[in-house]
């Protein structure tokens, strides 16, 4: 029988989490889907504990492929789902029991593309520590992928962005692919998969838990690569609507800047080769808004961006210090 959900989970060197993550799939309250077990490369013991399901419970498909990264696993668990709906579980996270089953009425009851939950931050222990929400207003229940952009890159966007809260009709994978070798991955494919979608659903439940361990990848160093790819993303991000929607145009460009401007002193200084300066030229007088604010730090970087970054940075030393001695 054809499964209704697949459940994608990329599988690397978890061995401390992955049994607990498998298991909240397996015990979902609704039961038909599939699991798409793909082991990218494991050195530790994750291999085995997946074998160990594989030959317990049929719904569970292993999949092992020599190390290529987070997008590369789960596009090769896309090659391979048979299910009408897909959704996606990092291996040291793991979903609440209803998952599944909440995700799956809401999408079906809306007709949406996409069905989107709030989220657990939760301890490596699986203690809840608080609940992710989404931008969007209470009010708003059922929007537009276009519509979800007003309110995809502000504040805290991460519930908007990561792959893991929500169902997705399988169609909306047709053509679209997780960029491979890149970080950002759930960020550089959210733009074309959100624009794509016809209809996008929310549900205000926590639904998912996103397990807050040091040796994750969100959680790793930061290094030039990283500085290299956001700033790709940030470009790929502009192209993309210029001729499609001005304001989102503009949006993006100012985001740019103010990433740009974001970058610490000493770090600014170690990522001369992205040219950063020529960009910060080159969008000069493109700006979400015309108020004094954002058209005062537009000739100051262009003038140069690293008095900007040091005006910025003792504002905010200045306004620490005021905190401090309040308290």
């Amino acid at each position: 029988m054809k499964p209704i959900i697949s459940v994608i989970v990329p599988v690397y060197n978890v061995q401390d989490y992955v049994s607990r993550c498998i298991k909240s799939i397996l015990e979902q309250s609704f039961k038909n889907f599939e699991v798409i077990l793909v082991n990218d490369g494991s050195t530790d013991n994750s291999l085995k504990i997946c074998q160990e399901y594989e030959n317990k419970d049929k719904r569970v498909k292993l999949l092992s492929q020599p190390n290529q990264g987070l997008s590369a696993a789960r596009n090769t668990g896309l090659e391979i789902a048979d299910g009408y709906f897909i959704c996606f579980v990092d291996s040291d996270d793991f979903i609440e029991k209803d998952y599944l089953k909440l995700l799956l009425e809401n999408i079906k009851s809306t007709d949406s593309d996409i069905s989107m939950c709030e989220y657990f931050l939760t301890d490596e222990k699986g203690e809840k520590i608080s609940i992710e929400k989404f931008n969007e207003p209470e009010g708003i229940a059922i929007l537009s992928g276009k519509e979800t952009f007003k309110y995809f890159y502000k504040g805290n966007y991460a519930p908007n962005v990561v792959a893991w809260n929500k169902l997705y009709k399988a169609s909306i994978f047709k053509t679209l692919r997780y960029k491979e070798g890149y970080y950002f991955e759930d960020e550089f494919i959210a733009r074309p998969l959100f624009y794509t979608a016809k209809k996008v659903s929310i549900l205000r439940i926590p639904l998912y838990n996103y397990v807050q361990r040091a040796g994750s990848i969100m959680n790793s160093s930061w290094n030039l690569k990283q500085y290299e790819d956001r700033q790709l993303l940030y470009k790929e991000r502009i192209r993309y609507f210029k001729n499609r929607d001005k304001a989102m145009y503009k949006f993006a460009v100012q985001q740019y800047k103010d990433w740009i401007v974001g970058i610490e002193y000493k770090e600014l200084l170690k990522v001369k080769k992205l040219k950063l300066q020529d960009d910060f030229r080159k969008y000069f007088g493109i700006r979400s808004s015309n108020n004094l604010k954002l058209v005062l730090k537009d000739f100051i970087g262009y003038t140069d961006i690293r008095i900007l970054v040091k005006v910025k940075s003792i504002i905010q030393s200045i306004r620490y210090k005021g905190r401090k001695h309040e308290k």
